[in-house]
This record gives C-alpha cells, sequence and structure tokens, in this order.
C-alpha cells in the first residue's frame, strides 16, 4: 500500500508430541501467535512518517506488566499485540494525538476503546518492526469434559505468550520462511500451491489442542463453520496431513474416539460422527449430529464411520510402525472388522443393512448434503470400494502384524488361530466386493451406477477414492492393473474415463470436476484425493485431470468472501456451506504423497 508493506506469517507444520517433547520444544511448536511484519518506506520525503497497527475494544498497555521492555496492548487477558521496545515507537489510545502528532510524549488515554502502536519513521529512512499477535485462554474452555487449552500449561498469561514470541521471532520466521521454500520448490502448479496452503491456514484455524482435569491431552480439530468436534469422516481425510506433521494427533483421535465414542448396535462396535459441537463436547456413545428416523442429513453414519475408524488405524501404525498400539487394541480392531463383515447381509461384500440406531430411517454417507448417488449408505458404490479398501489394509495390517508381534496377542480375541481366521473372512470379504463391484458395470458405456439398488444411473467420481487407502498403507499391489484385484481396478479406471465427460461429471460450464453427473454440489477436498488416485494410481495423463485453475478459481471468486470452502457450486464456485474447512488439506498428497 504505497510507503507501507504488511506481511502476516503464520505456521503449519511439524506440532510436538506433548508427553515425548521438552517444555522449550512444546513453547517453540505450539505458541498461540502470529506475526505481523511492517515495513514503512520513507526515504523519498523531508518530514517524519507515522504509522500505525491498532484494534479496538483492547485497553490494557502491555507496557504495564513489561516495565515498558515491551510495547502494545491486551485485551483484558485474552488476545493482544506487542513489539519490542524501539526508538520512534510508543503507546497511544488518544486519536488525536495519533492524527495531529507533535513528536512529544503524551499521556495515555486509559478510558478510550482503542489501542495503537505508533512508529515514527524520521525523513529519508526505512524501518521494519515486528508485531506478533497472541491469545492465551486461561479458564476451562469446554462442557461435557472440562478442559483447558494446553497452551495454558505452558504460558502463565497472554503477556508471557507475546513476550515470547517476539523472544523466539527469529526463529520462527525462518521456519515459516523454510516451509514457504518446500511449498515454492514442490514439483507442482502454482495452482496445486495455493490449494494447499489455503486449506492448511482453515485447518489450523479449527483445531485446538486440550487438556483436561486429570491431565489427559484431547486434540480437537472443529469442523469449520459448522463447529462439530473430531468428526470421524473429516478424521480419515485430514489424517494424511497428520500423518506427516503430527503422528501423535492421529493416534490422540483414534484413542479418544475408542474410549469414549464408540458404541455397540445390533451388529456389532461403531463410532459416531462427531464427539460434540461448539467446544461442548456429548455424552460417552452419542454424537451432536445424528438423528434417528431420517433418511437423508442428520441420519447416522455408523458403516462409514466404523471404516474410518480402521482406515485411520491401518494409516496409522502402518506409518509410524506402532505394532505396540494395535497390540493394546487389538480386541477392539478385530471387533471392528467383525462389525463391518456383519454388515453384510447376503454376502456380497457390500453392506446392505442398516444400523438399528437408525431405527426407521437408512445409514448415510459423509456426503449428506448431496442426492442418493452419494448420500445414501447402503449397497453405494462409493461405500463398497471404501470397504473393500479396508478389508484389504485391515487383512495387510493384521497379518504385518502377527509376523512382528504375534506374541503380544496372548489374551486377546486374536489369539492362537483366531487371527488367521479374521484374517481369511476379511480377503474373501473383500473379495465379493471387488467381484460384486466390478460386476456392475453398464455395458456398452463402461461406468458403474453409484447406487446397486432403485435403478439409480447417477455416475460418480468418489467410486476411486477408496483406492488412496491400500496406497498410502503399502498394498500397492492391491491397486494395480496386475494385481489380484485386477478386474476392480480396471473397472474402476473404466469407470472413471467414462465419467470424465462434459455435462457428466466435468461441469458444462465452469469445467470443474463434479463429484455427482446429479448434483452440482461438489466438495473440493474430496475432488483432491480423487485426483491423486486418477493421476497418481490410475495413470490419467491429460487435461481432464487438470482442472486447478477453476478449482482455485472456486476459491478466489466464487467463494471470495470466505476462508476455504469445502461445498461449491461446480459452475459457479458459490458457497453452498463447509467453510472454513479443514478437510481441505487432503492437497497435501500433491506435496507428500
Amino acid at each position: 500500500a504505497g510507503s507501507l508493506v504488511m506481511t502476516v506469517t503464520s505456521f503449519f507444520g511439524e506440532i510436538p508430541d506433548p508427553d515425548t517433547q521438552d517444555h522449550a520444544s512444546l513453547l517453540r511448536g505450539m505458541r498461540p501467535a502470529i506475526y505481523v511484519r511492517l515495513s514503512f518506506d520513507n526515504s523519498g520525503n523531508d518530514e517524519p512518517m507515522t504509522g500505525i497497527f491498532g484494534m479496538q475494544g483492547i485497553h490494557r498497555p502491555l507496557s504495564d506488566s513489561t516495565k515498558g521492555a515491551v510495547l502494545g496492548f491486551v485485551h483484558p487477558q485474552d488476545w493482544g499485540f506487542a513489539t519490542n521496545r524501539a526508538e520512534g515507537v510508543d503507546e497511544v489510545m488518544e486519536w488525536s494525538s495519533l492524527i495531529a502528532f507533535d513528536g512529544k510524549p503524551h499521556p495515555i488515554r486509559r478510558l478510550a476503546s482503542e489501542g495503537c502502536l505508533r512508529f515514527t519513521v524520521p525523513a529519508g529512512e526505512r524501518k521494519e518492526y515486528v508485531v506478533a499477535i497472541g491469545s492465551l485462554r486461561e479458564s476451562f474452555l469446554t462442557s461435557g469434559v472440562r478442559t483447558s487449552l494446553f497452551q495454558s500449561t505452558l504460558f502463565s498469561d497472554v503477556d508471557s505468550v507475546l513476550c515470547d514470541a517476539l523472544a523466539g521471532a527469529d526463529e520462527a520466521l525462518a521456519i515459516a520462511a523454510r516451509l514457504d521454500a518446500e511449498l515454492d520448490a514442490a514439483p507442482i502448479s502454482d495452482d496445486r500451491k495455493f490449494l494447499i496452503a489455503h486449506g492448511a491456514h482453515s485447518y489450523n484455524a479449527s483445531t485446538e489442542l486440550l487438556v483436561d482435569e486429570s491431565g489427559k491431552k484431547i486434540f480437537v480439530v472443529n469442523e469449520g463453520e459448522y463447529q462439530m468436534m473430531n468428526t470421524l469422516d473429516l478424521t480419515i481425510d485430514q489424517s494424511f496431513h497428520e500423518l506427516y506433521y503430527s503422528p501423535w494427533t492421529v493416534r490422540n483421535e483414534l484413542d479418544f474416539f475408542l474410549a469414549r465414542y464408540s458404541f455397540r448396535d445390533r451388529y456389532g462396535i461403531t463410532f459416531t460422527h462427531d464427539q460434540g459441537v461448539t467446544d461442548c463436547f456429548t455424552g460417552e456413545g452419542n454424537s451432536s449430529y445424528e438423528i434417528p428416523n431420517l433418511t437423508g442429513c442428520f441420519s447416522y453414519m455408523c458403516y462409514e464411520e466404523t471404516l474410518n475408524w480402521l482406515l485411520v488405524a491401518c494409516l496409522y501404525v502402518q506409518s509410524e510402525k506402532d505394532a505396540s498400539w494395535l497390540a493394546r487394541n487389538a480386541d477392539s480392531f478385530a471387533a471392528a472388522v467383525e462389525s463391518i463383515l456383519a454388515r453384510d447381509a447376503n454376502g456380497d461384500g457390500v453392506m446392505d443393512v442398516d444400523s438399528d440406531r437408525c431405527e426407521s430411517g437408512a445409514e448415510i454417507t459423509t456426503f449428506d448434503s448431496l442426492d442418493v448417488s452419494l448420500g445414501q449408505a447402503r449397497n453405494n458404490l462409493y461405500v463398497a470400494v471404501k470397504a473393500w479398501a479396508t478389508l484389504v489394509c485391515a487383512s495387510d495390517l493384521l497379518e504385518w502384524f502377527s509376523r512382528e508381534a504375534g506374541s503380544s496377542l496372548a489374551g486377546t480375541t486374536l489369539a492362537g488361530d483366531a487371527l488367521e481366521r479374521l484374517v481369511s473372512r476379511a480377503r474373501a470379504s473383500a473379495a465379493k466386493a471387488a467381484s460384486t463391484v466390478a460386476s456392475r458395470v453398464v455395458e456398452p458405456e463402461g461406468f458403474i451406477p453409484a447406487v446397486f439398488e432403485g435403478g439409480n444411473m447417477s455416475r460418480i467420481i468418489p467410486a476411486v477414492e477408496g483406492l488412496v487407502y491400500p496406497w498410502l498403507c503399502g498394498s500397492r499391489v492391491a491397486v494395480s492393473a496386475e494385481g489380484p484385484y485386477a478386474p476392480l481396478i480396471k473397472a474402476l479406471k473404466r469407470h472413471l474415463d467414462c465419467v470424465l465427460s462434459p455435462g457428466v461429471c466435468l461441469d458444462g460450464v465452469s469445467g470443474g470436476w463434479k463429484l455427482s453427473s446429479t448434483s452440482r454440489n461438489t466438495w473440493p477436498s474430496k475432488i483432491f484425493i480423487s485426483q491423486f488416485v486418477a493421476e497418481t494410481i490410475l495413470g490419467f495423463d491429460d487435461e481432464r485431470t487438470r482442472r486447478d485453475a477453476v478449482h482455485v478459481g472456486w476459491q478466489c471468486n466464487g467463494s471470495a468472501d470466505w476462508a476455504a470452502t469445502d461445498q461449491v457450486d461446480s459452475s459457479t464456485g458459490a458457497d453452498m456451506g463447509s467453510r472454513l474447512y479443514p478437510r481441505l488439506v487432503s492437497s497435501i498428497l500433491w506435496l507428500h504423497p
């Protein structure tokens, strides 16, 4: 802005494990602060320049508690901003002295409602200042489970956050520069770099690390504007990001779901959709979302959430080689596999019964606000392929575990030959699911209907999404066109080739990806996963998979008034909900496949 440049630096990336890292590392890695760099150029003028940085509704000068070593303002204990004391910098709470500054010291007008830092830049000079913006809530934040911010165990108050942030500014800004350089150097398009960065901001804005009264840490990702806590059908896709930067958070999420948000229905163990909303934890075994007697939004997601918990467990254990976690949770892991098998009543490998929790309703999928092509769970193509992937990954994991730590199964339901029997049944069900899906190809077009009942002929992109999980779990032969499931892989590749057509799953107006041929409500976070599958696993290499400029346009134009948005009109990009959405970090697959 002319002679002023303002740069805001926030952070993503590695988060230290609070159970293993030392205090100094936790301070650096969890400091609740960002930075603003203000650069003033007065080199072409012969009079002093006055710049201000301030906020409304802020009253307490920070110099009161720092004896003038650090300047700034705090409101009153929760948040504030600060800079190091320097020549030409002072605290101001009076507009008249800002507008008509005579260069003389003035008393602070403490009845004013705006606090400002004033920067006086001499004639002919350039100056740069670093301002830290920090926050800290010291009281209990949540109900249902009483917790506080974990950072409140590291910092005494917001003043200490601001002082620590300024003391560590050089190191923090260097870390940010390295992260930027990593992204800049990545062999991907600028459009994809933007989508990665845009999603990371919304993910970070949605996270909390909490500590309960017993000292137990609870990591929470809020569902953007909806504010549901640890929505499990987001956790699965956010795990790609978390396993690279903070794998301990994935373990934390798995454990808390198992301990408090698992329950049993007629078919076995299953999991809730979420853990609460707006910092209010729900009771054990209940979500804030799910209601009986519905067939659309707000119904239960028992089958898909059980798939999700199993897949997150597979991704975590395979990524971290954490056999001890699986040993501790062998009974629950086996029970979840049994639960999936029990929900296939006719033996074709595909879910065909709804949880009794639904009562007269029916289960839905994560794509709750789309039409039946992706909304209905029963006999759904997307869910069928995801179930196949889960059974493949779970079977491979159990076999690996048997080789690595089979002796630790003594006293569990997998002791003796029980593990071998479970693996055999899971593999048989995976083979059935693969055969069922491949048999549903509609000739001569080559697509697979979105739902295997009711005459549904919708065509969907997420049919291929499930292939990402065996790939990331190291079961790459399973997704090979020459592997044991070759007919399935070939059918899915043919299906995707068919549906990536203008007016089908390429929007006829924008050219962007539509998840379903029968809905304009499309979700970028899910598009990113299927793009990765198309290019990296199925080998697509043509302009149809490179519609990133359109997808950036949805964020920057159609939904420009919001943060990262995960439900958009595929023709216009206009937001249809899911603003400030964390799941968009699924784009990390492009950076760290």
